[in-house]
């Protein structure tokens, strides 16, 4: 919710800002990355996390422009963040341009580091059975 980004320099304090556009009826809409990075908080100096990421939801009265989704997320890359943290807060992110979107969820696929994959969901969507 801003002015349209798209053709036009955009200066950097602009960057944290999603931009929607209309749209004439309900759509789902998916966004990856391999792009997405952030520090990492338990390591001193500059020790990027680099992240595959998902976003998917649906724009129910408005969309979200892509220019603007990708500079919002080049202003994680000074920020020192887990990633189970980094998943609620571009979750949140997202999720509060409700009503206009709706169904919102995000995936992070960290870059293999000391030989393990780390993956985190938000919402999870992992139901767990009473006895376990």
């Amino acid at each position: 919710m801003g002015d349209d980004m798209l053709g036009r320099e955009v200066g950097q304090e602009e960057y944290g800002t999603l931009v929607t556009f209309p749209i004439a009826a309900p759509v789902s809409v998916q966004f990856f990355s391999k792009e997405l990075q952030a520090l990492c908080p338990a390591v001193p100096g500059v020790q990027p996390d680099i992240y595959e990421l998902a976003i998917s939801y649906t724009a129910v009265t408005h969309a979200i422009e892509s220019k603007s989704l990708k500079l919002w997320l080049t202003t994680y890359r000074d920020q020192r963040i887990f990633a189970e943290h980094l998943v609620i807060e571009l979750h949140d992110h997202v999720a509060a341009l409700e009503p206009m979107v709706a169904d919102v969820s995000v995936r992070l696929e960290q870059n293999i580091r000391g030989g393990i994959v780390t993956v985190v969901r938000h919402p999870s969507f992992m139901h767990l059975r009473k006895d376990q």
